[in-house]
């Protein structure tokens, strides 16, 4: 598999409370995750490190289980690590972060969220697709079609969640799996992407010829050309066939 990542502060504010993992088992497995943290002084930040640092161990450690038990325990578990964390210290009172992260093997990957940071796939056809729902109020209007779709890109509280982690002691994470193959591009993003770039947009970057790292960037520099006013993390990953013949051999 081919991998690009990319983090970046933005152009207004001045701590990056985002974080990404991106860590490979040889041979058998990717795990991916961005994290969006939020909370006052350095809480934010330091929630999403937490839980990136909590699902890689609890993933690392737990393979005995199946792969979607395995994320999704290891998400309940970076949970609860935050909650206790912001209960116990005052500083980190009532921090918390949005979690997207993604298991992939083969030709199976299989996603766990929480939050507004959000899973896209770009097939090898060209097909584009949102795999999460945002767990946001503006979200919620939308589905209850109390607003319309040009009126949630405005909404003056579009950046208010109804989920994220670390905030509560029990917290319902969604799950899926998903079939992909080879070509096909797994993107995981954090909202200071989607807040600026358009997912028309995304996707003609996405489909487009080049490397990698090159549409990543791309990403990156129009969400700053659009303002950059949120931290923005990108992370790619490319089924490029490889993962599948080095478990096969």
């Amino acid at each position: 598999m081919q991998c690009a990542a990319v983090s970046h502060v933005g152009l207004v504010r001045k701590v990056n409370q985002d974080g990404y993992l991106v860590r490979e088992e040889p041979g058998k497995e990717y795990l991916v995750c961005v994290a969006d943290g939020m909370g006052g002084h350095v809480a934010g930040e330091v929630a999403s490190a937490m839980a990136l640092q909590t699902i890689e161990q609890e993933v690392q450690n737990k393979t005995e289980i199946d792969p979607l038990n395995r994320l999704v325990g290891a998400v309940l578990s970076a949970n609860k690590q935050v909650y206790e964390q912001s209960t116990h210290t005052e500083i980190y009172a009532g921090m918390g972060t949005t979690i997207v992260a993604a298991l992939l093997q083969k030709d199976v990957l299989w996603i766990a969220h929480v939050g507004d940071s959000r899973a896209y796939m770009v097939r090898k056809n060209q097909e584009f697709a949102l795999l999460t729902e945002d767990h946001s109020l503006v979200n919620e209007l939308l589905r209850r079609g109390q607003i319309k779709p040009e009126e949630a890109i405005r909404h003056p509280q579009r950046h208010m969640l109804t989920r994220a982690l670390g905030t509560l002691p029990d917290v319902v994470v969604e799950s899926r799996e998903i079939a992909w193959q080879e070509g096909d591009i797994l993107v995981i993003c954090s909202d200071g992407l989607t807040t600026h770039v358009s997912d028309e947009r995304m996707q003609t970057i996405l489909s487009g010829s080049g490397e990698l790292q090159s549409k990543v960037d791309q990403l990156i520099k129009e969400a700053l050309d659009q303002g950059g006013h949120d931290n923005v993390t990108v992370v790619a990953v490319q089924n490029d066939g490889r993962l599948e013949q080095e478990v096969d051999e």
